[in-house]
């Protein structure tokens, strides 16, 4: 229910990200953060992996989902069932004005809870517009944004893909805010080499994240191949935990004498700064994608970035333009780039407005909108 404050109600906001860690989790707390401090009411629901920036979080969050990240995934499918039970009683006592989802992993599970709610306005916030390995069991990524009253994207790229598929979905394009909160405390180069061990002399390329075979592993490696052939001294790092089997580009980097150091983990936030301090370049060699936070994660540590040119990665490189874009799948090109020094005088101080406030405040307008709309009105 709306509370009345003056001219402009005050609305009460539920955010759902329920696996609680990975850039979603991360997009979910600025977002949060940003959305209260323009006065809205901010609950976020999640699971008990998510830690709020600092500590703490300006939103009230509630933590329904309870797993393991090392969990089977047929056991983490089981809990999710039962932590939408525990959504649904949560929303039903809560009684948002909007229930903003963000993004899906499981949409065979997640459709249903969110097209039977039918109390408060539906946003879902699409951070990937296709699934990005082909697996039906887990459910159509189309049908599941079908059921949301509107659908928020990062790119022009990704609205013109998702109008595509759903033509009489309003589709709303905010670009993706730098993750400034995560780089809050940087750390030096210096220390950062010496405390990951690694010669302060190597031109040193990183690959960080969950490593999904989309993110072009191999086209990393056999840059790297290329890059070490022209320069002894270069270091590649992959930097994160896979989610898939990563043991034949493994072997092949141990059989051809690759210089790539693998931390193969989840690195905790407290981590982040030494692994991008330490490189000179953050390389995205994705195959194809939609949108990534990556990017604008290298931008708050202030890293060059050199990026495949697929899906709305080229207007979110647009927007920092300190780096280079090169072609998919393009081990050559990649190599040349990945180590070349590159300019930070024209896209460093550059955010295009993409900002969290200016998130929250386009965000805002659109939950107003539809509530505005008698469709979609909130009972009293």
């Amino acid at each position: 229910m709306i509370d009345i404050e003056g001219e402009n109600p005050r609305l009460r906001i539920a955010l759902v990200e329920l696996y609680g860690v990975g850039g979603t989790a991360d997009y979910t707390d600025c977002l949060a953060r940003a959305l209260s401090a323009r006065r809205l009411d901010v609950t976020v629901i999640t699971s008990t992996l998510f830690e709020p920036l600092d500590g703490e979080s300006s939103a009230n969050v509630v933590k329904v989902f309870r797993y393991r990240s090392t969990q089977l995934k047929p056991v983490k499918a089981m809990l999710l069932t039962a932590a939408l039970r525990r959504t649904r009683a949560l929303l039903a006592a809560l009684r948002p004005d909007v229930v903003h989802a963000q993004g899906t992993v499981l949409p065979a599970i997640e459709r249903h809870f969110y097209g039977d709610l039918d109390f408060a306005a539906r946003v879902c916030t699409v951070h990937d517009v296709t699934a990005h390995e082909r697996r039906p069991m887990l459910g159509s990524f189309r049908r599941f944004y079908a059921d949301f009253d509107a659908l928020v994207c990062h790119s022009r790229a990704s609205m013109l893909r998702l109008h595509g598929q759903l033509p009489q979905t309003p589709v709303t394009t905010i670009p993706h805010p730098r993750y400034t909160p995560l780089a809050a405390s940087p750390c030096e180069r210096e220390t950062a080499r010496e405390q990951l061990d690694i010669s302060p002399l190597a031109p040193v390329a990183l690959l960080f994240g969950f490593l999904r075979p989309y993110k072009g592993l191999d086209v990393f490696l056999s840059a790297l191949a290329i890059a070490a052939a022209r320069d002894p001294r270069v270091l590649g790092v992959v930097a994160g935990r896979p989610l898939y089997d990563i043991g034949p580009s493994r072997r092949r980097a141990e059989r051809q004498h690759l210089p790539v150091r693998w931390d193969l983990r989840y690195v905790p936030r407290d981590e982040m700064g030494r692994y991008f301090a330490a490189a000179d370049t953050v390389v995205l060699p994705y195959l194809d994608t939609s949108d990534s936070g990556m990017l604008e994660l290298a931008a708050a540590f202030g890293r060059p970035v050199v990026v495949s040119a697929t899906g709305g990665m080229q207007e979110a490189f647009e927007r920092y333009r300190y780096g280079e874009m090169v072609p998919p799948n393009d081990p050559e090109q990649l190599a040349a780039a990945m180590f070349r020094k590159h300019d930070a005088r024209e896209g460093q101080a550059r955010s295009g407005g993409a900002t969290w406030s200016a998130a929250a405040e386009q965000t805002e307008a659109l939950y107003r909108s539809l509530i505005a709309r008698p469709a979609v009105a909130v009972p009293a």
